[in-house]
């Protein structure tokens, strides 16, 4: 296992050294889970940009669509649908 020199301020390893004690965990590993968690939720911000992206892509071509349709009724399309079905 690699091993890392940090600096850190005061008032945050006072944080750490009350949490740790708190979960009854060394510095190392309370520091490890630390940043395992943070590397998931930038994992997690990652995958949700993705999303709100793939959504924009999504409204972009929904909106092309319609504007090369014009203006369409569904309703009244669906109502005569049903009508020649009957």
């Amino acid at each position: 296992m690699a091993k890392i020199n940090i600096s850190i301020s005061e008032d945050i390893l006072e944080e750490i050294e009350k949490k740790r004690r708190e979960k009854q965990m060394t510095r190392s590993g309370f520091l490890r889970k630390a940043f395992e968690s943070y590397l998931h939720i930038l994992e997690e911000e990652k995958e949700e940009e993705e999303k709100k992206r793939g959504i924009e892509r999504a409204i972009k071509i929904q909106d092309e669509i319609r504007e090369k349709i014009g203006k369409w009724d569904s309703t009244k399309a669906l109502r005569i649908w049903r009508e020649t079905r009957r």
